[in-house]
């Protein structure tokens, strides 16, 4: 059932890019610009091409140098203030609708200049044929290069990535899930081929039966079938997205051969956390008192706190939105005197205080938000 319904959400994404792409063009139409939040590669790019499109560097792309343009023939949209020229703003303004319109974040670009610093040996800034084929990524080179060049730029490998992002969030796998299958895969798979066979599977703190998530049916477990396993675990537990970051970072601390147990005697546990020695507050995670503190018995206790504390993922990144917008002094708790007798939407009422105070203290803090929007939604 679950591989049935994977291949269908595959097959509903791969028609929607292909309807996204052809749509293009009116979509453009109907971006709001002043709406648009500008990333380093918006600005980065800009100057790029302020440098080529500008050769007199008086800080404009006048009506001369726009005849230039592989897009002069939509200049008026972007010029804002209606000037007849191009600033370097407005240009980096254009590269963001660009990179807005395929769903790009300075996250996708971030990913794709990792993979570009590890295979573009003649550094180039782009992937040549002959280092695709050297390094073995991507598997699937088709699949990223959309004008059929056989050379991957950064802007094709960045749209594959968004699209990706975009089919792991319809399968419910986060940013979270992805990071822990590939580093499942650095630290386990032994004969390099970016898969986990039975062996390296057994050797992998695996929470779930590999076979289950074996979605080509080849007895393997690659990046995306592991991400799967990872995120269907997470909410399985009921773990949010943060509890899953501060148990991995405890084990990153305390579990060097990433085998997901910790070992109390190890001398590693006697440093100092949080005050105390690492030894001392661990022990309060091993349930079966074995000297062993494994990644299933911290998991246990922290979704059990998660579970008495009756909020989740949505209701905590509410919270914190919250907090940060009406935290005037910065103590990051909400008083009274930050909050409006007549809000607006987004703001919060003065009457929150009484309502969402737990501890009675006058103030709110995140636990206490998260409890109180947790409530609202039941």
């Amino acid at each position: 059932m679950m591989r049935s319904s994977l291949r269908v959400v595959c097959l509903l994404l791969g028609i929607a890019a292909a309807l996204a792409s052809t749509a293009a063009p009116a979509q453009e139409a109907k971006t709001n610009l002043f709406s648009l939040i500008l990333v380093e590669a918006d600005l980065l790019d800009a100057t790029k091409l302020m440098t080529v499109y500008d050769p007199n560097e008086d800080g404009f792309v006048d009506k001369f140098e726009q005849q230039r343009l592989p897009w002069k023939d939509v200049v008026n949209e972007f010029d804002l203030n209606k000037d007849g020229k191009l600033t370097h703003m407005e240009v980096a303004v254009r590269q963001a609708k660009l990179r807005d319109d395929n769903d790009v974040t300075q996250s996708d670009i971030n990913n794709v200049n990792t993979f570009v610093r590890r295979y573009d040996t003649n550094r180039n800034g782009q992937l040549d044929p002959d280092e695709i084929e050297a390094g073995g990524w991507p598997a699937e080179p088709s699949d990223y290069d959309q004008n059929g060049d056989g050379t991957l730029t950064v802007k094709e490998m960045a749209v594959r990535f968004a699209f990706n992002r975009g089919l792991r969030r319809e399968m419910g796998i986060e940013s979270i899930d992805q990071t822990g299958a590939i580093q499942l895969v650095r630290r386990f798979d032994t004969d390099n081929d970016k898969k986990l066979n039975p062996d390296e599977q057994a050797k992998a703190p695996l929470p779930k039966p590999g076979k289950d998530f074996d979605e080509d049916e080849d007895g393997k477990l690659g990046i995306m079938e592991l991400a799967t396993m990872l995120a269907k675990h997470r909410r399985d537990a009921g773990l949010s997205k943060p509890d899953t970051f501060k148990i991995r970072k405890l084990f990153a601390m305390f579990d060097p051969n990433g085998d997901g147990k910790i070992d109390l005697k190890d001398p590693l546990t006697a440093a100092p956390l949080g005050g105390e020695s690492a030894n001392n507050q661990l022990e309060a995670y091993d349930g079966n008192k074995d000297g062993i503190v494994t990644i299933a018995e911290v998991e246990k206790i922290v979704a059990a706190v998660r579970k008495e504390r009756g909020y989740a993922e949505e209701e905590f990144q509410k919270a914190k939105k919250m907090i940060t917008r009406h935290d005037r002094n910065a103590d990051k708790q909400i008083e009274e005197s930050e909050l409006f007798d007549k809000p607006i939407p987004g703001q919060l009422p003065k009457s929150l205080i009484k309502q969402a105070d737990l501890d009675k203290d006058g103030k709110v803090n995140l636990d206490e938000l998260s409890r109180y929007f947790a409530k609202q939604n039941q």
